[in-house]
C-alpha cells in the first residue's frame, strides 16, 4: 500500500512539473506581451497634419491642413482587426480638377472602413475604402495607414504615431491625393 502511494505521488509530481514547464516555454505574442490578454476593442483620438499636393491658396503656398480623427477598431485576434477611421479636415482649401477648374473643399469629413493587419510586433498596416463628404463635391477614397503602437504598460493605453495616404476620386472631377502625419492616443477595452 505504501509502495502504491509512493508511486502515485511520484507520478503526479512528474506530471505537474511537465505541465509547469509547458506553460513557461509558451511563446507570447508581442501585442499580448504589451497589453496582456487580448482586448477586442480599441478607440483612439488622432491629431494630424495633412498635405494635399494639388491644394492651392490665395498666396500660392504649400497648404498644410490640421486634421482630427476618432478611430474604432475591433480585434479578432492579435493579428487581425476591422476598423472605422473618421477624420475631419479643419480648414478650407481649393484643388484644381483635371479640367483646370477650381473646386473648394470646406471642412471635409473622411470616413473609411479599414482592414487591419499587424505586420510585425506592434506595427500595423490598415487598408480600406471610404468616402470624403463635403458640401461642394463628395469623393470616393482609398486609404492606407501605417502605425506603430507604443503601449503604456499595464493600463491599456497607447501612443501611436501614424502615417496615412489617401487617393480621392470623383466621377468627372479627377483625382487628388493627401498625406497625413499624426499621433494617436488609444485605449483598449
Amino acid at each position: 500500500m505504501k509502495l502504491l502511494a509512493l508511486f502515485i505521488f511520484l507520478f503526479s509530481s512528474v506530471t505537474c512539473f511537465g505541465q509547469e514547464e509547458e506553460h513557461s516555454t509558451k511563446k507570447m505574442h508581442g501585442r499580448e506581451e504589451a497589453h496582456g490578454k487580448l482586448k477586442h476593442h480599441r478607440i483612439a483620438l488622432i491629431w494630424a497634419h495633412g498635405y494635399v499636393p494639388k491644394a492651392i491658396d490665395n498666396k500660392d503656398q504649400t497648404v498644410i491642413i490640421p486634421v482630427i480623427g476618432l478611430d474604432y477598431e475591433y480585434w479578432f485576434s492579435h493579428k487581425f482587426a476591422i476598423g472605422l477611421s473618421n477624420d475631419i479636415e479643419l480648414t478650407n482649401y481649393v484643388i484644381e480638377n483635371h479640367e483646370g477648374e477650381e473646386l473648394e473643399r470646406e471642412y471635409s469629413y473622411v470616413g473609411a472602413i479599414m482592414g487591419i493587419f499587424e505586420v510585425a510586433p506592434l506595427w500595423v498596416v490598415a487598408v480600406g475604402p471610404g468616402v470624403e463628404i463635403e458640401k461642394n463635391q463628395n469623393f470616393f477614397v482609398a486609404k492606407i495607414n501605417i502605425e506603430r503602437e507604443f503601449p503604456i504598460a499595464g493600463v491599456g493605453w497607447d501612443v501611436t504615431p501614424m502615417f496615412s495616404y489617401e487617393v480621392k476620386t470623383s466621377n468627372g472631377h479627377g483625382v487628388y491625393d493627401a498625406f497625413n502625419l499624426g499621433i494617436g492616443i488609444g485605449k483598449r477595452f
